[in-house]
């Protein structure tokens, strides 16, 4: 199953009759590569530093090009961060070179636009790297991490936003708010105390939950002075 989240999705830089890069950036513009189990020694040895990669958290929605569907991810995906404005990886230089070439993730070097073959192995074959991988033997932040995973789940962000949309369900509109405070409190607590740098925030916590509730149709505005879910017309 291939979900669309953004890099390496293909080429419309090369022709048919390449057989190397090109340089033209195509590949590394419109979202970074997913990390796999063979990144992982790139972040425990500081190759890839916290700051800039980001969680796709299980169950978050996401387009499958198979089914032309918004469907949960079955797992973590960890991601390196693009500029958003340009959507072009952080290690794309304006000369369309990686900065990190050498080093790059597994997906980049399998990845081949005028050969396909061996980066839709990968998709079919090789399992993404989570958060636990990295994170999960340091237990006050592992728990910290998991317990958020859990109070912002989003099976029942889903499972409330149906209740929303079928009858119009006031408390578990309100829900909906208090699980996007929790989020939003947390994160701006960790950062304040200190105990957190804000680059990582992303990649502990996933995307905001003020982000990614657009996925639903929904937004969140603040009205005198209370958070409330409106619809996206």
């Amino acid at each position: 199953m291939e979900f669309l989240t953004g890099g390496n999705e293909g080429c419309s830089g090369c022709s048919a009759a390449q057989t190397s890069c090109n340089h033209c950036g195509a590949c590394c513009t419109g979202g970074g590569p997913v990390l796999r189990s063979q990144d992982e020694r790139l972040i425990k040895t500081g190759k890839l530093d916290l700051s800039v990669l980001y969680t796709l958290r299980a169950g978050e929605r996401m387009f499958n090009k198979e089914s032309l569907k918004m469907e949960p991810l079955a797992t973590d995906q960890i991601k390196i961060k693009v500029d958003p404005e340009t959507l072009r990886c952080l290690f794309l230089n304006p000369e369309n070179r990686c900065d990190i070439y050498s080093q790059r993730p597994f997906e980049c070097r399998s990845f081949k636009c005028w050969d396909e073959r061996e980066i839709v192995e990968v998709y079919a074959s090789d399992t993404p790297l989570g958060r636990e991988d990295i994170i999960g033997g340091i237990k006050g932040l592992w728990d910290l991490v998991a317990d958020h995973h859990e109070r912002c789940s989003y099976d029942l962000l889903d499972e409330l936003i149906r209740k929303v949309d079928d009858t119009g369900d006031q408390e578990a509109a309100e829900k909906v708010c208090e699980m996007i405070a929790y989020d939003r409190s947390l994160r701006e607590t960790l950062v304040e105390s200190g105990r957190v740098r804000a680059e990582i925030l992303d990649f502990l916590f996933g995307r905001p939950l003020t982000t990614t509730i657009v996925m639903f149709n929904y937004r969140i505005e603040s009205q005198d002075g209370k958070d409330v879910l409106v619809a996206v017309s």
